[in-house]
């Protein structure tokens, strides 16, 4: 039986899960801590799987939805605490490419505060500031043209 509780590190939401993440599993109750933790203001949530010892393809799309929903609401989500044999499963389905994930949970805390760096303004050459986002969109324009 899989079980899921929730702590926070300041304004990071850590959904941590216990048990198998298979089917009939956790699925319902995963998508309703996402809901919970979205609604009172939490764009950051860690997704602690440490304690989950095997992962089938139900688990995999409880995931992805997961992140999906995050991502909607202009949020974040991460993976800590992989386990090797759910490692396995994530890399073939290759949901490591698009999901950061983490050894440890102070690892990824301080990913988050990395992610602020990079977003926000940003000082030209010639003094001027400007958006690192507008710029990150101009350089990914020049990169498909390119």
């Amino acid at each position: 039986m899989l079980t899921i509780g929730i702590h926070y590190a300041g304004t990071i939401a850590s959904l941590d899960m216990r048990g198998k993440f298979i089917k009939g599993q956790g699925g319902f109750q995963l998508q309703m801590l996402v809901d919970k933790v979205l609604q009172a203001g939490t764009t950051k949530v860690l997704l602690n799987l440490t304690d989950v010892p095997i992962i089938d393809s139900m688990g995999i799309g409880e995931i992805v939805r997961a992140f999906k929903r995050v991502q909607e609401a202009g949020g974040t989500l991460k993976l800590v605490g992989v386990t090797d044999r759910v490692y396995g499963a994530l890399k073939i389905t290759q949901l490591l490419d698009l999901i950061e994930s983490f050894k440890t949970e102070d690892e990824a805390l301080n990913s988050f505060s990395k992610d602020k760096k990079g977003k926000g303004k940003k000082k030209k050459a010639d003094g001027e500031e400007s958006d690192a986002a507008d710029e990150a969109e101009d350089d990914s324009a020049e990169t498909e043209e390119g």
